[in-house]
């Protein structure tokens, strides 16, 4: 992904100049980072697009991605997410086995019952948002 600065000109205010003390109107910018360069992707299209040659662990790999919440968790047991979606336990717990053990880790277990994904993978929101949810997401994984 790539990184580029959006400039945008707010308008006039006045400021004091601190060594006169005279008031001097001033164009005020704002600069925010963004990202570019990267895919948006309608996931529910997607997988039903592909519905006809996925099997179970990716259907639970998306299903997982349109269940986090907006610190990228997905907070539910492995029994729920069974009577969720209907996927055998061995499958899930595969599953999720494996995508805690991938390189890099798409899924960490914060605690029982409580994932979350890898926001480095995928995110859904703002850039600040994610800055600091990448932030939190690299101290966890640092124990």
């Amino acid at each position: 992904m790539k990184r580029s600065k959006k400039t945008k000109l707010v308008g006039v205010q006045e400021y004091i100049n601190p060594s006169t003390g005279e008031i001097v109107p001033m164009q005020v910018v704002s600069v925010e980072d963004r990202d570019f360069d990267f895919h948006k992707l309608w996931l529910k299209n997607l997988v039903n697009s592909l519905d006809f040659m996925t099997n179970q662990k990716l259907k639970l790999t998306f299903w997982i991605i349109e269940h986090i919440d907006r610190e990228n968790r997905l907070i539910m047991t492995q029994r729920k997410i069974i009577e969720e979606t209907g996927i055998s336990l061995r499958t899930v717990a595969n599953t999720m086995k494996a995508l805690q053990e991938s390189d890099p880790p798409f899924l960490i277990k914060i605690s029982s019952g409580v994932y979350q994904v890898n926001p480095k993978i995928i995110w859904k929101g703002s850039h600040g948002k994610r800055m600091g949810v990448i932030y939190d997401y690299d101290r966890k994984t640092k124990k």
